[in-house]
């Protein structure tokens, strides 16, 4: 249990199954999303990503954390960033993934996977948060859902010592873009450590879904 995410509103027993509704749930929230047309990020997709997340588990849905006390990321040195600057961070992250144009979708989903990471604007649900957005930019590039189980949420906690690499590889590289960085001059951070992690999962879930087509179907 979260203690900073408030009291467990489940049955310990029930938290695993919960969590493993909640995620169906974000996938059918992403499919709502990508089959109404939408091709933006917004700030509400996030918040209800994380409120979906945490549904009948903890009681801070689509709240950011409002205490730095005991906050942290588990096994990382990163040190938060302060409550106060929360809300404005993920307005920025969002404006960065929907104005970045230019890059691939991939990248732009490991930016998201990174920075939403990074911010952890909540007190609970926030690596399952940051899963689902990464994945809702893929799908959101494409105009559709990608076909294979597990999708790439899945696939990425299953790969999460892979998982942390990649976040830990994107951090050292924001720390050497931060030192390089001037005012004239803006140093963007290295992501394609974890864009390749996501490639790989993503050729993970194209992969199964093959074989399920490949798989003699149930009379």
């Amino acid at each position: 249990m979260d203690p900073l995410a408030g009291p467990l509103l489940c049955d310990p027993s029930r938290k695993a199954e919960l969590e493993a509704r909640n995620g169906d749930d974000q996938l059918d929230y992403i499919t709502d999303l990508v089959d109404r047309g939408a091709r933006e990020l917004r700030e509400s997709h996030v918040l209800t990503l994380q409120e979906i997340a945490i549904r009948e588990i903890y009681p801070c849905g689509g709240r950011y954390r409002d205490a730095t006390k005991g906050v942290f990321i588990q096994n990382s040195k990163h040190k938060l960033p302060d409550v106060a600057f929360v809300p404005s961070l993920v307005r920025d992250a969002v404006d960065w993934i929907n104005r970045e144009t230019g890059r691939s979708a991939l990248e732009r989903a490991s930016y998201a996977l990174w920075r939403f990471n990074w911010i952890h604007p909540f007190a609970g649900g926030n690596g399952r948060t940051s899963r689902a957005l990464a994945y809702l930019i893929v799908s959101m590039q494409e105009g559709r859902m990608l076909p294979g189980v597990p999708s790439m949420p899945s696939l990425i906690y299953e790969h999460r010592d892979e998982y942390i690499q990649a976040l830990r590889a994107v951090d050292e590289s924001q720390r050497i873009a931060d030192a390089q960085s001037t005012e004239e001059r803006v140093v963007q951070p290295d992501f394609s450590p974890m864009a390749g992690f996501l490639r790989r999962m993503l050729m993970r879930q194209f992969a199964a879904a093959i074989d399920q087509l490949g798989s003699p179907s149930q009379g």
